[in-house]
């Protein structure tokens, strides 16, 4: 099942599974949703003195911004576009290892693909970074993380982790909005629509959708 909802309340739907999930770390949420055409920014770029003015820019041009807690970079939301959310706890005493925590995200979507999927940096991608899964060596999914003491047992830790990917190609009105807002905030990079990949031809995103949950299953 995928849920489709505001952007604000998606994010915000987040950080309440975290929540969850650290008061009760036998739990996990395995979440996909999707959302109407929007950008999604770090929080700190509304440090940026003219974030404000390039945010209502955006709004009027039919992007509203959202902002989330889990790092990266601008990223846009809408048709064609799949995010899933992972979270859970820790084993008991064990300390927080990024990349074990990022393989476990990344590595079902690299076996849902299939062959032609790997990981790391990509220039020109949005929110690029080392762990993007990628497709014939253009990006598909950007990744993000989110960690929290737990809560009920301080032994363990809740962590969310978090991919948007691309099902369809990507959308040139979006990477043009993208690009817009960052020169707006004079962030001196721009975003190529070429770095980014989408389903294989003949693949559909039902498809998809069941073969990665079934390879989180798997994990646990």
């Amino acid at each position: 099942m995928i849920d489709f909802m505001n952007a604000a309340d998606a994010l915000a739907h987040e950080m309440e599974l975290l929540d969850d999930v650290s008061r009760n770390p036998d739990r996990r949420h395995l979440w996909f949703w999707e959302s109407p055409q929007c950008l999604v920014s770090p929080k700190s770029l509304s440090n940026k003195t003219n974030f404000d003015e390039a945010s209502r820019q955006l709004e009027n041009e039919g992007w509203p911004i959202n902002l989330r807690s889990t790092g990266g970079d601008v990223t846009p939301q809408g048709a064609g576009i799949l995010n899933v959310t992972n979270v859970y706890a820790t084993r008991s005493g064990n300390a927080v290892d990024l990349k074990q925590e990022y393989d476990r995200l990344c590595s079902p979507i690299e076996q849902a693909l299939g062959n032609g999927a790997s990981r790391g940096w990509q220039p020109g991608a949005f929110c690029d970074g080392e762990f993007n899964v990628q497709f014939n060596g253009r990006k598909f999914a950007g990744t993000a993380m989110r960690i929290r003491r737990g809560k009920a047992d301080r032994t363990r830790s809740a962590v969310l982790t978090h991919a948007i990917m691309l099902i369809d190609p990507v959308s040139l009105d979006a990477i043009a909005a993208i690009n817009r807002f960052l020169q707006l905030l004079e962030e001196d990079r721009q975003i190529d629509p070429n770095a980014h990949a989408s389903l294989p031809a003949g693949y559909n995103k039902s498809d998809f959708v069941s073969a990665l949950k079934d390879a989180f299953d798997a994990q646990t």
